[in-house]
């Protein structure tokens, strides 16, 4: 009951203190000529990305474009002229079809909506885009068969002259063996990448999977041609990239040293896939500046 009289009594207060409206003479007032909008009244940027959907960008005059101005008696592109383009020439093409494609798809919209109805020239126009750009895509899809099939015939390739290259180095007479050995040093750099001499600048760009395949290959025909032509104790094969680097970097005689000594400390040579590449850059690293600062010494 207290609150009800409370917010009465503040009703009526507010009331009371409230100033009458007052309006002065409105004959008296003068009033501004209405602004029109028109396209004056909006300051576009003309670098704006949306006047990409007009064939002028920011000196289109027209929102659709009379058949004077369309493009109706070109052709697309055949295959055979796609063909012989480079893929940033087809990346362009491709890229100024699906561009006229946007714009000739904005004109028809914008024409719908004021009741245009025959759009006749602006889909013929489309259809021969859409057909270049079919055309981009069969070249493209060719281009990467014929790149897997070469793969698939290098690979069979590759495969067969590094079994007889094995074969040959493993029984070739000693006095054959340095010949041998530099096409080994040949093979690996073209092959699989590893330069005849590992610099530090380079490492990231030298280590990658066809480099660490090539450190099996190369170390484990090193170590069975030395097992072969010399009475040594060596369990077979080489467990990773932490065993097989030392073949790499030094003398067979030297590498088994260290494996040995690797096996005997019982340090963990195995490394996860995802540890193989930055192991591989430090410590080939480390073995490139130790010998700087030897020849630094000397």
């Amino acid at each position: 009951m207290v609150n009800i009289i409370l917010n009465r009594s503040i009703s009526s207060s507010s009331c009371l203190l409230a100033r009458s409206l007052k309006f002065k003479d409105l004959s008296k007032i003068k009033l501004r000529e209405p602004i029109l909008p028109t396209i004056n009244n909006f300051e576009v940027s003309p670098d704006h990305p949306l006047w990409q959907f007009f064939p002028q960008g920011s000196n289109t005059t027209t929102p659709i474009r009379q058949s004077e101005d369309l493009d109706l008696d070109s052709r697309g592109w055949t295959s055979a002229e796609l063909r012989r383009k480079s893929f940033e020439d087809l990346h362009k093409i491709w890229y100024l079809c699906l561009k006229e494609r946007n714009i000739l798809a904005r004109e028809v919209r914008t024409g719908e909506s004021i009741g245009m109805m025959d759009f006749s020239r602006f889909n013929s126009i489309d259809i021969k885009l859409i057909k270049t750009q079919k055309r981009i895509k069969q070249v493209l899809l060719e281009r990467q068969i014929a790149y897997e099939r070469s793969q698939i015939d290098f690979t069979e390739e590759k495969t067969k002259y590094l079994q007889e290259f094995r074969e040959s180095f493993l029984n070739c007479e000693e006095g054959e063996f340095e010949e041998q050995y530099e096409k080994l040093i040949r093979l690996q750099y073209a092959f699989f990448g590893i330069p005849p001499e590992l610099k530090v600048e380079n490492l990231d760009e030298d280590i990658t999977i066809n480099f660490i395949n090539g450190l099996e290959y190369v170390s484990n025909l090193k170590l069975e041609r030395y097992l072969k032509n010399n009475d040594v104790e060596f369990e077979m094969p080489l467990n990773g990239p932490m065993e097989q680097l030392p073949f790499l970097l030094f003398d067979v005689e030297e590498a088994i040293n260290q494996v040995k000594t690797l096996r005997e400390e019982g340090i963990n040579i195995k490394l996860k896939k995802i540890e193989i590449i930055p192991f591989l850059k430090n410590a080939i690293t480390k073995h490139i500046e130790q010998e700087e600062e030897g020849e630094t010494t000397m």
